[in-house]
């Protein structure tokens, strides 16, 4: 094993020799019983992976443990039927604009059912009567 092949090596399995697979290991210890060089990698590494390690116990605030745990568990919990009809609604732009479409079709339908074309005489006689006004209030215009 060379020196560069020892130092990817404590890069990839780090600085404990016992985690490396046999036949590796084995050729790391040929090689720092030799060179110094790679026995000051491996001291390296070794404070690397001991610092690492002591940054492992960092613990998080109370306060802000708290605020992630309460956030965790209400993602955890469904949301009730209204929660969830508002957060469709309001998740997308085009969830708006499909339900407004929905009610203005059904307005649209709506209108047209209430118009009953089996009596047209309702329907002449509000006509006549509107333009009537407006051709009145023509006729009574000065110029």
């Amino acid at each position: 094993m060379t020196r560069l092949e020892f130092e990817q090596a404590l890069d990839r399995w780090g600085a404990d020799l016992e985690r490396w697979p046999a036949r590796e290991a084995e050729a790391a210890r040929a090689l720092l019983a030799t060179d110094p060089q790679a026995r000051r990698a491996l001291d390296a590494a070794r404070a690397v992976d001991a610092h690492l390690a002591a940054l492992r116990t960092h613990r998080a605030p109370s306060h802000l443990a708290a605020r992630i745990g309460t956030r965790v568990r209400a993602a955890a919990a469904p949301p009730d039927r209204l929660e969830r009809l508002f957060g469709w609604l309001t998740d997308r732009l085009w969830r708006p604009a499909v339900l407004a479409m929905l009610i203005a079709g059904a307005g649209y339908l709506t209108g047209l059912s209430v118009n009953d074309p089996a009596d047209p005489s309702l329907t002449e006689d509000v006509m006549t009567l509107a333009f009537s006004d407006i051709y009145a209030e023509l006729e009574n215009a000065e110029p």
